[in-house]
């Protein structure tokens, strides 16, 4: 009796096991050709305005069996669903080609300025602010994001209007010392997230406020690192000309240990010092030095500690003595932009000309090798800027570039 037995369950398993096959298949067979395509396009949409991106992906896929082409609206969808799952760059083509399809669309338009802003794409955030400022003047949010876009890239004429724009329309001027105030209350009473969103709707309203952009970054620092640091990027890029702040930038980057951005930083921060100060603090030096310590360059390490030593006394060298530090040091980029200033300061225009060309020519000659491999030159929150380049590479002086 028992093999019998076993024979017959066996047979009524198989005879489940196939028909729960053929149900299957007949589900699926029968989802895809009873929705059309519209119906699927909508489900898709649904699914990925609940967050469940792969269900919505899925629904696009059963969409292409259909055989109907694909519209703007699935590439919105695709690109969305992408994002969601961490496709970011995948996400970018879907949007980019739906916006294409139809140039129309406010809500795409402001989903790929957040993407190209996460992407660190500032130039072409920028880009698309602008579309959606002229629909909408009044996003004062935005316009205050298309400021930061704007520093970051360079495009100081806009930088400015948007500057004044901003700062010539605001109804709270009268309470600005109160504002801080309450900021001030909220950290010393630990609310945190109550200070957080006083700055984050006020800062649009005193974008230049040193003030309220320190409490904020005092807040940020409490709450989240990515904050602090994004805190500290949007003082940096107001204050564009203050070379403290973009030093102190350097320094979160260093503490992080992303040698390169801090390097590009610091070598903004430098210069900027030197417009103002023929002898500026030595701490702009350190993310330097810890950068050349970092990638083991002898010559930039030997370069950083001359320059401390000339800060410390206060004396500007001669062009002999330039001379001579420069060829010791292999021109390290520092000396040579402390050589370029002080020449620039002691000597007569025509000839300061003759000599820093010379310098010049002679540092691009011996550098041309690490500065096709030196990637601080690329990188950093700055490296679309071409109104601030390092003039060392490109043949500006100080002078020129100010």
């Amino acid at each position: 009796m028992g093999p019998v037995f076993a024979k017959a369950n066996m047979r009524r398993t198989l005879s489940i096991w196939f028909f729960l096959v053929i149900c299957t298949i007949k589900s699926v067979l029968g989802l895809s050709s009873t929705f059309s395509w519209e119906e699927l396009i909508q489900q898709a949409a649904e699914e990925a305005a609940r967050g469940r991106y792969q269900q919505a992906l899925e629904k696009l896929q059963i969409a292409d069996e259909t055989g109907e082409p694909r519209d703007f609206r699935y590439y919105w969808i695709l690109g969305k669903s992408q994002k969601g799952k961490g496709e970011e760059l995948e996400a970018l083509k879907s949007y980019e080609t739906s916006l294409r399809l139809n140039p129309d669309q406010t809500k795409l338009l402001e989903e790929m300025t957040d993407l190209y802003d996460s992407l660190r794409f500032p130039d072409k955030a920028l880009n698309t602010a602008r579309v959606l400022l002229s629909r909408d003047p009044e996003n004062r949010d935005l316009r205050y994001k298309a400021l930061l876009w704007s520093s970051r890239i360079g495009d100081i004429e806009y930088y400015k209007a948007t500057l004044k724009e901003l700062e010539s329309s605001n109804p709270y001027q009268a309470e600005e010392q109160a504002l801080l105030d309450e900021i001030s209350s909220f950290q010393k009473a630990g609310k945190i997230e109550d200070s957080i969103a006083r700055c984050k709707r006020f800062l649009p309203y005193f974008p230049r406020n040193k003030n309220l952009h320190r409490l904020c970054i005092l807040s940020y620092k409490s709450k989240d690192s990515n904050l602090y640091e994004e805190g500290l990027l949007q003082r940096a890029n107001i204050f564009r000309d203050e070379p403290i702040f973009h030093h102190i930038l350097s320094m979160e980057y260093l503490d992080q240990r992303r040698f390169i951005e801090s390097s590009a930083l610091a070598r903004r921060a430098l210069l900027l010092s030197l417009r103002k100060n023929l002898f500026p603090d030595k701490d702009y030096l350190l993310p330097l030095r810890r950068y050349y310590i970092q990638i083991g360059s002898d010559s930039g390490i030997l370069g950083t500690e001359l320059l401390e030593e000339i800060i410390r006394s206060k004396k500007s060298p001669s062009i002999e003595e330039w001379n001579v530090l420069l060829k010791h040091s292999s021109y390290s980029w520092e000396v040579l932009a402390f050589a370029l200033r002080s020449v620039a300061e002691t000597e007569p225009e025509e000839s300061a000309l003759i000599i820093s060309k010379e310098w010049k020519d002679m540092y691009k000659n011996l550098k041309a090798g690490e500065l096709e491999k030196d990637l601080s030159r690329y990188a950093g929150p700055y490296s679309l800027d071409k109104t601030f380049q390092f003039y060392l590479e490109t043949g500006y002086s100080i002078a020129e570039t100010e």
